[in-house]
């Protein structure tokens, strides 16, 4: 502290809550120092409290003046009182720095407190870039973008900074798909990187050009249309537990009979003349319109199912075989005339289930992204692990992949089938990611682009409940198998709040809702009221980056890409030219 002088000194300790007196030669914005120019009047700034061989870091949190009941300067005794109010500095302590040898660390610590008198002073440059990190060296370091105080580059680790996943939120335009390519630009240079990309509007393979990497290092699959890097998911690839999120079905009665199609489809042949039947019949004997015929024939055919005394099938039916399946497995029932039937009452407790499936049938959106015709699947016996392993291997990877970033665009799923779709998806991938267990786990970044669209709740009740356990399941248990999560969103209140809770480290441009503010407030235990009041004010590009993996709460000018994803504003001012 040689080269330095003391601005203020301690006069109040209040819990965590420290209250400093400026001396009379600051009374502007700025200090200067031996090493350089510090700004000291400014909430958010960091100043040095020299006490008992300790260099405290203190982090300003208000200004105020406060009329002089008694005086502290030197050469003055306690009964001369100035005219002029003191003025106050308040904040808290968050952490100390410590030398060794040459080298400067920051060490975070909230507990510690100076004592009375003790002198403060402003913090040199390197002093600033101990605390921000951006000392280290290390070879997985990366540049989140730089201190708006002064302290430099603000650079965190890869590993603290994925492993227990990342929130990046801000409205519309703010920044968040430039910063996160940005910070996926320089993870894609590690030769390791797994990268996998749900990019919902089609923006991020003009940030990763093929041609600027090495042959395989990017793959681009596009989810629907037609071409040679498009991919229409088999309906059957989805599995049980993603045509279960697909279809919503009502637990008391739906799901049940929706389980026991499932179960069974591999077992059913569909009719070209309608209905279906084993794959030894001549004729179709299940239906999905409660008609009166052949009801015995319907009946024996279920009976078997649930005997498991019927064989597999060629290759997999039409998606429509599931509503004959779901119909004559819960509305045949036995009759007043010693008989059988198909019960109008049963039918009508699964109607809305088989409404829902020829819905999805004749829906030409979901038929661009899902494939509903059948076939024979993924080679060998027809079986739903096998055919969803198959999905996520392709989508998500299998144990070896030469990509490091694997975009998927999916700008052809229409916004209302973005969270049944994407959501069976995130079924699939966390039934095949905690099968394959700990000892097996694969590092993966998943990231999700305007993830408000579908890691949300659907349904409500108990319904909403076991729709929403996968990628709930994601966050909670994910970083364990390897798995970290990249949420991007402009409405962080319409995401699930335990997804939210799990996040470690935020990253927030300009957010006004205050419901948004509210849920990163109860979402983040990293978040100061006062910091996150301040979100609401950032100006374009800016962002408070806070979290379990960053020393402290700080406000940066976020990271640029090179070359930017295809997020650019309209070019409105043309409309002026006139050519």
């Amino acid at each position: 502290m040689k080269s330095r002088h003391a601005i203020g000194y301690v006069v109040q300790i209040d819990g965590i809550d420290i209250t400093l007196n400026l001396m009379d030669v600051h009374k502007g914005h700025l200090a200067a120092h031996g090493q350089g120019v510090s700004a000291i009047t400014e909430v958010g700034s960091l100043l040095g409290i020299e006490s008992g061989g300790r260099l405290m870091v203190m982090k300003v949190q208000s200004l105020s003046f406060a009329e002089p009941k008694e005086v502290h300067r030197h050469g003055l005794s306690g009964a001369s009182v100035s005219s002029e109010p003191l003025r106050h500095l308040s904040g808290v302590v968050v952490g100390r720095l410590v030398r060794e040898g040459a080298k400067l660390s920051f060490v975070a610590d909230s507990l510690s407190t100076p004592s009375l008198g003790a002198e403060v002073y402003p913090l040199t440059d390197a002093e600033l870039s101990a605390i921000l990190g951006n000392t280290q060296t290390s070879p997985a370091s990366i540049h989140l973008g730089d201190d708006l105080r002064g302290g430099g580059r603000l650079m965190v680790e890869l590993e603290q900074l994925v492993s227990r996943h990342v929130a990046v939120l801000g409205s519309s335009g703010q920044g968040k798909s430039c910063f996160t390519a940005a910070v996926l630009q320089q993870i894609v240079k590690m030769p390791k990187a797994r990268v996998v990309i749900f990019d919902i509007n089609g923006e991020y393979e003009d940030a990763f050009p093929a041609a600027a990497y090495p042959p395989g290092v990017v793959k681009t699959t596009r989810i629907g249309g037609a071409g040679a890097d498009t991919y229409r998911i088999p309906y059957y690839a989805l599995g049980r537990l993603g045509l279960q999120r697909l279809l919503l079905p009502s637990d008391k009665t739906q799901r049940p009979a929706l389980t026991f199609a499932l179960d069974h489809l591999n077992k059913i042949k569909w009719f070209a003349n309608g209905g279906a039947g084993l794959e030894a019949d001549t004729l179709p004997s299940l239906f999905d319109d409660c008609r009166a015929e052949r009801v015995t024939e319907a009946d024996r055919i279920i009976k078997q199912l649930r005997a498991n005394q019927a064989g597999l099938a060629a290759q997999w039916p039409p998606m429509k075989a599931l509503g004959p399946l779901i119909a004559d497995s819960h509305a045949i029932a036995p009759n007043n005339r010693s008989g059988l039937e198909r019960n109008s009452w049963n039918y009508g407790n699964i109607a809305p289930l088989i409404t829902r499936i020829a819905r999805f049938v004749d829906d030409a959106m979901f038929q661009d992204v899902v494939n509903v015709d059948g076939g024979p699947g993924c080679g060998g016996p027809l079986s739903w692990p096998n055919e969803s392993k198959a999905v996520v291997e392709r989508l998500f990877g299998g144990p070896e992949v030469d990509w490091r970033v694997h975009i998927i665009d999916l700008r052809r799923v229409s916004h209302d089938l973005t969270p049944f779709v994407l959501g069976a998806l995130l079924e699939l991938y966390a039934y095949e990611l905690f099968k394959r267990g700990q000892d097996r786990k694969i590092e993966t970044l998943l990231v999700l682009e305007e993830a408000h669209h579908y890691l949300r709740q659907m349904g409500t009740g108990e319904e909403a409940v076991n729709n929403s356990l996968a990628y709930e399941r994601l966050a909670k248990e994910g970083r364990k198998f390897g798995l970290a999560l990249w949420l991007s969103t402009q409405r962080p209140s319409e995401i699930s709040p335990t997804v939210l809770s799990q996040c470690n480290t935020w990253v927030s441009f300009r957010l006004s809702s205050e419901k948004d503010l509210t849920a990163i407030q109860f979402a983040s235990e990293w978040a100061d009221k006062r910091e996150v009041r301040r979100i609401a004010g950032l100006a374009r590009q800016n962002a408070l980056a806070f979290g379990g993996s960053l020393q402290m709460a700080t406000l940066i000018k976020a990271a640029t890409a090179f070359p930017l994803p295809r997020s650019e504003d309209g070019r409105f001012n043309q409309w002026a030219n006139q050519d």
